[in-house]
């Protein structure tokens, strides 16, 4: 950091040089020099409106589980610690985006509500999964999501429902310093032995395709139009393909792995290689569909 922090960011709670390899899944990265963990919307808006007015560059780090951090980070980070508390009101979910994303899916389920089925072996948190329009089996958060409640780059608090443009695949306008604090889901009621037994399904076909078993990030790139990333990785011969302890998985192409001891460098040179392979074979640029914090 350039200067000091002001005295009111830090009067929200926080830590100091946290390992990346307890925030994320995929388990490398350097130091969190500077985490803060609000457990109140307050606190998160007094974080943002500090960082706005000092002119400071933040970041913001949900579940860790679509993240591939490269290297310490010296610039804050924001995580939010909101009390994992579900409302229902009729139809509706609503949740912090703190929230397991997975645990909301059960809550749904168990409540014989209907629509989250998708989003039962997705990893991470409802604010992450809301961020990236999170999706699988053909559906996706803004097929559910009824209104959220973020914060804008200055800090004022916003409450609205989706609008055309503001999500698509794997994207949301929910970026550059926007902040999302809870979300709110239109479900549909549904038998719950019906709805569990979909969501049983679902986990069991990720269990057998998917290296749930090794640390991972999740897909590392997204799908072209019309096309599967991981079968382009796969006709490409680069399954196994390994550099020290990152690996891409023999079990799903566009899972690159950690077997314990993987470094940033390595994943960072996988990934290289993957994309300039397939780009090679395929013609094919892959993009990631993970975030990358390089510094």
């Amino acid at each position: 950091m350039l200067h000091p922090l002001p005295d009111d960011m830090l009067q929200v709670p926080h830590r100091r040089d946290v390992p990346f390899s307890k925030l994320t899944t995929l388990g490398v990265g350097g130091l969190c020099q500077w985490l803060f963990e609000p457990t109140t919307e307050l606190e998160a808006q007094a974080f943002v409106r500090a960082c706005a007015r000092e002119g400071l560059p933040w970041r913001v780090l949900g579940g860790g589980s679509n993240l591939v951090v490269l290297g310490d980070v010296s610039t804050p980070v924001l995580r939010l610690a909101l009390p994992k508390e579900v409302r229902r009101e009729g139809l509706c979910l609503t949740a912090p985006a703190s929230h397991g994303h997975i645990a909301l899916a059960e809550a749904a389920a168990v409540a014989g509500l209907s629509g989250l089925e998708f989003a039962s072996g997705i990893p991470g948190s409802l604010g992450g999964a809301i961020r990236m329009n999170a999706g699988a089996y053909g559906r996706e958060w803004v097929d559910v999501l009824k209104r959220y409640r973020f914060l804008t780059p200055e800090g004022d608090l916003v409450e609205k429902v989706p609008e055309p443009g503001e999500f698509r695949y794997r994207w949301s306008f929910l970026t550059g310093g926007r902040v999302i604090l809870s979300a709110t889901a239109q479900l549909v009621e549904g038998d719950p032995a019906t709805i569990r037994a979909q969501v049983a399904e679902y986990r069991e076909k990720r269990g057998t395709s998917q290296p749930l078993s090794k640390r991972n990030a999740g897909c590392i790139f997204k799908n072209p139009p019309g096309l599967s990333a991981g079968r382009l990785i796969d006709k490409a011969h680069l399954k196994g393909l390994r550099i020290g302890d990152a690996e891409v998985s023999p079990e799903h192409g566009n899972f690159l792995v950690n077997h314990g001891r993987a470094t940033a460098s390595e994943f960072a040179e996988l990934m290289e290689q993957v994309r300039a392979k397939v780009l090679e074979v395929h013609g094919v640029d892959l993009e990631p569909e993970v975030e990358i914090w390089r510094e």
